[in-house]
Formats: C-alpha cells, sequence, structure tokens
C-alpha cells in the first residue's frame, strides 16, 4: 500500500494482515482514512454474519477503503448523496449493476 504523506503527519498506522483478522468478530466496522487502495478485504471480515460498514474516507476522486468483493457481497449499499459517491466516493470502483443498486440513505429513512 502506498503511504501518504499526511500519514507520518497524523501518525497513521495501517495494519497488517494478521491485525486485520481481529475484524472478523465484529459487526460494526468504522473507516476514515485517506486510502487510495482498498483497506479492508472481504477476507477481513466475517460475511456470513451481518455486518454494518460505514467507510466514509472515499471523499475524492481516486480514494477507496472497500475491496470490490466487499462492495459485490453488500446487501445495501448506501449513501448521502448518490452523485458524489459515483464521482468521488465508493461508487466510482463500481460497475454499472452496482451503482443502480446504490441508494440514498434519505431514501432508505423514507420507507
Amino acid at each position: 500500500m502506498k503511504s501518504n504523506p499526511l500519514d507520518a503527519q497524523w501518525r497513521i498506522t495501517v495494519a497488517d494482515d494478521d491485525a486485520m483478522d481481529a475484524f472478523k468478530g465484529c459487526q460494526l466496522v468504522h473507516t476514515l482514512t485517506t486510502s487510495r487502495e482498498p483497506i479492508l478485504l472481504a477476507k477481513h471480515l466475517d460475511l456470513s454474519q451481518d455486518v454494518h460498514i460505514s467507510a466514509v474516507g472515499a471523499d475524492s476522486p481516486g480514494k477507496r477503503e472497500l475491496g470490490s468483493c466487499i462492495l459485490k457481497c453488500a446487501d445495501i449499499i448506501a449513501c448521502d448523496s448518490l452523485v458524489q459517491t459515483i464521482e468521488r466516493g465508493e461508487g466510482q470502483f463500481c460497475n454499472q449493476m452496482q451503482c443502480a443498486s446504490i441508494v440514498e440513505i434519505g431514501t432508505l429513512l423514507a420507507k
């Protein structure tokens, strides 16, 4: 994984695969990074159980936190703004069918 210049300044470290296995028992995961490569992969989670992931670091073009398999396996991909998510969020790495399944949080809450 490439290092971001701010990582050293802010003392940010990314755990190795052994440490990432700690997520296997989690049902709630939050990510907030400056990553331009996926840091959370399906192999780090137990996807046979329900897992809620809040990934908020992918907020500009090229940034991403989630591996493609996580998005493919998701029952629901929710966002605050569909346009923003597709232009500069995790949605920029989804295929056309996956993008069509992304729903805005307001729409979910209105149901």
